[in-house]
């Protein structure tokens, strides 16, 4: 499968890896919706997929709020019911240990983390059960037990089994839920590290996938 005039969305669209993505999967032929929280930022980067010869759609839209992501997912659905599904957006703090981190902290790195996912899999889902195609990648990470991370880790867990949970649910159908965790990139939350541009190929490989290949898996990317 090529995603050629496939309608792709991608959370956090503004910024570092997101933004790569989105001008990336432009370049081959999708059709981009860009989400994110900052209108300016995403709109750069559909103004950079137009510049590169893509074809993008900027949807302001806020994951951890249910109403602002409704709101997204209707003007999403004005482009096109979605085929590919990139559930980026996620956020780390500052380096706290466990019994330091306020409460309010926690529930924020959970609610872009793992909740966004859930809200954004569940409103888009039941179209691609309708067509019988689909394709989810959440982006998880390779630190799972980091110290002074506690929150940050304990949602890519989260998000990890989500995507195996979900893959389960979905069996025998051409919808396919993976998750993959790119190694450490230079982007504004993490500094140091592989360009996002060097990797984007990779994970744009795993919502390419043919009918009948695996689904529920955590892909490392070196």
């Amino acid at each position: 499968m090529n995603l050629k005039d496939k309608v792709v969305l991608i959370t956090g669209a503004g910024s570092g890896l997101g933004k790569a993505l989105a001008v990336a999967a432009g370049q081959v032929g999708a059709k981009v919706i860009c989400a994110g929280r900052r209108k300016d930022k995403i709109q750069q980067t559909v103004d950079e997929m137009t510049k590169a010869g893509g074809v993008g759609t900027a949807v302001e839209m806020d994951v951890t709020d249910l109403k602002s992501l409704e709101k997204g997912v209707k003007m999403v659905e004005k482009v096109g019911l979605v085929d590919v599904l990139i559930n980026n957006a996620g956020i780390i703090t500052g380096m706290k240990a466990v019994q330091d981190l306020p409460v309010e902290e926690w529930d924020k790195i959970m609610a872009t983390n793992v909740r966004g996912p859930y809200l954004l899999i569940r409103a888009i889902l039941p179209g691609m059960i309708q067509r019988g195609f689909g394709r989810i990648l959440n982006i998880s990470a390779p630190i799972k037990h980091l110290p002074k991370a506690a929150a940050y880790c304990a949602s890519k867990c989260a998000l990890d089994s989500l995507t195996k949970a979900v893959s389960y649910e979905l069996k025998g159908l051409d919808i396919l839920v993976n998750a993959v965790e790119p190694p450490f990139l230079d982007t504004e939350m993490h500094k140091g590290g592989k360009k996002p541009e060097e990797v984007v190929a990779q994970i744009l490989e795993l919502v390419a996938l043919d009918a009948g290949s695996q689904s529920g898996r955590i892909v490392k990317i070196a």
